[in-house]
């Protein structure tokens, strides 16, 4: 158990440490305000579109932190070091995409309801949407080591890594502002709860598989 936790605490200084913490951060803030802002001039602002907004921020937002995800491991030796480990590889991205969890998209989550406030949706409704961002953003995390894995060693991809990521990231959004809509509404589907749920699931369950099955092809 010791080799995990030490892993996990390893990969959690080095993320907290960097600079992809505080970018992914503000720009999250910066994407929603300016936004926010852009689209008030014209009086077109609903809860549809705001929560629209909301969610593509996250998405875009946890974008920027995935190409380091693999990359620097790569290119000091780390990554090598550890696929000769004890440890198996799927583990590995699993701790990777935790890490990229938790020190990407849950600060972004603890920032739901102030920035729901220039968005115009209440604290009650941000509470419940941050419900459901808790079940909707791990899938975003572990897909994108997916992203990660297929952009490894190749510089100034961080264009590429968008193309291959954005698309798989589709359902996850629907559904999230689908939920999120309803919300704030004061409609409750728990149906398509458990549809996100299930997807969350799915993605974590096959995710750190395919990855490790990527990174194994670029090794040989």
């Amino acid at each position: 158990m010791k080799p995990y936790i030490y892993l996990l605490s390893h990969e959690m200084k080095f993320s907290t440490t960097g600079k992809s913490l505080l970018l992914s951060t503000c720009f999250f803030i910066i994407i929603i305000l300016t936004t926010s802002i852009s689209i008030s001039q014209f009086g077109v602002k609903t809860s549809a579109t705001s929560v629209a907004i909301l969610w593509v921020a996250l998405a875009l937002s946890a974008l920027l932190s995935v190409k380091v995800m693999f990359q620097i491991d790569f290119d000091d030796g780390t990554l090598d070091w550890l696929m000769l480990s004890p440890i198996s590889l799927e583990t590995i991205i699993v701790v990777k995409a935790i890490t990229h969890w938790l020190t990407t998209c849950l600060p972004m989550m603890v920032l739901t309801p102030l920035v729901c406030i220039p968005l115009g949706i209440t604290f009650h409704s941000a509470l419940w949407i941050l419900l459901v961002m808790l079940i909707g953003t791990p899938a975003i995390s572990f897909i994108s080591t997916i992203g990660a894995a297929l952009t490894l060693g190749e510089r100034g991809s961080h264009l590429l890594l968008s193309i291959f990521i954005l698309p798989t990231f589709l359902p996850i959004l629907l559904f999230g502002i689908k939920i999120s809509m309803l919300i704030t509404n004061s409609i409750y589907d728990s149906s398509a709860f458990l549809i996100l749920l299930a997807i969350s699931l799915v993605c974590i369950a096959i995710t750190p598989f395919i990855t490790s099955m990527i990174i194994k092809v670029h090794y040989t």
